[in-house]
C-alpha cells in the first residue's frame, strides 16, 4: 500500500495528479494507495489556461478542487491540506500506518524543496520524486531510500545550492507568480506531468521505481535518465 503525498497543485501537481486518478480509475489500482493534496493556493482565472481547472472553480483552494475530482469521478480515497508546507512535520502528519510514502514535489520554490528534503532525510521508508522545469527544459530527481538506507539522493545532492538558499519561504509565490516573468509552456508542463507520472506507474506495478534524474526539452523532443546512486 503507498500513500501519496502530492506538494503542489498548478501547472505539473495538478495535470498529475488528473492523469493519475485516470490511471487508477482505469487499471483498478486505486486500492494500492491513498493520495492527499497539498497547496495553499486559490484557482485564478489566469490559471486555467495551463491548469486543469475551470471557470466555476476560481476563488477554490485548489488542492481542495483536485481532491474532489478524485474522489467523486475517479473513486479514489483523497485527502488535501489547503495550505502551504512550511515545515517537514506538517508532512509527517499526513503519514498513513503500514504504507510507503511516496512524496511528489512540484513546486517553484527551494524554501518548499528544503522542507520536503529534511522530511525525506528523516523518513524510513520514502520514494521522493521532484520536479522543475522553466520554458521548455527542466528535470524529474527520482530518490529513495529503504528501511533507513538512502539507496538514491534526492535533488538537494544535484543542485546544492538548494540548501544554501536562505530566501524566507514565499507562500504568495506559486507557478503563476513565476510564469509572469519566466512562463513555463503547457506542453512543459505536461511532459513533466507525465514523466511523474511513468515513475508513480513503476512503484504501482513493480514496487520499485530506479532512482536518478531524468533530463529533458519539451520542445526539442528529448528526455535523458541518468541512474545515480550512492553506494
Amino acid at each position: 500500500m503507498y500513500q501519496i503525498i502530492v506538494v503542489g497543485c498548478g501547472g505539473i501537481g495538478g495535470n498529475y495528479v488528473k492523469e493519475l486518478g485516470r490511471f487508477l480509475y482505469q487499471n483498478s489500482l486505486a486500492c494500492r494507495c491513498k493520495i492527499v493534496i497539498a497547496d495553499g493556493d486559490l484557482v485564478e482565472k489566469s490559471n486555467i489556461s495551463r491548469q486543469p481547472f475551470l471557470q466555476e472553480d476560481i476563488g477554490r483552494n485548489k488542492a481542495e478542487v483536485m481532491a474532489e475530482i478524485l474522489t467523486n469521478t475517479f473513486c479514489i480515497d483523497c485527502g488535501f491540506f489547503p495550505d502551504f508546507i512550511n515545515n517537514h512535520c506538517q508532512l509527517m502528519q499526513m503519514e498513513q500506518k503500514n504504507m510507503c510514502t511516496v512524496l511528489v514535489g512540484a513546486v517553484d520554490n527551494h524554501a518548499c524543496r528544503k522542507v520536503m528534503h529534511k522530511y525525506f532525510r528523516e523518513t524510513d521508508t520514502i520514494y521522493y520524486f521532484d520536479a522543475a522545469n522553466e520554458y521548455s527544459a527542466g528535470e524529474v530527481v527520482v530518490g529513495a531510500r529503504i528501511s533507513g538506507n538512502e539507496f538514491y539522493p534526492d535533488r538537494a545532492q544535484y543542485f546544492p545550492e538548494i540548501l544554501e538558499d536562505t530566501s524566507v519561504p514565499k507562500s504568495e509565490e506559486n507557478c503563476e507568480a513565476v510564469n509572469i516573468s519566466q512562463p513555463q509552456h503547457i506542453l512543459t508542463n505536461l511532459v513533466t506531468a507525465n514523466l511523474l507520472l511513468k515513475c508513480t506507474i513503476d512503484i504501482l506495478k513493480d514496487d520499485f521505481c530506479e532512482g536518478g534524474i531524468y533530463y529533458f526539452d519539451a520542445f526539442k523532443g528529448y528526455s535523458q535518465f541518468r541512474e545515480k546512486n550512492i553506494w
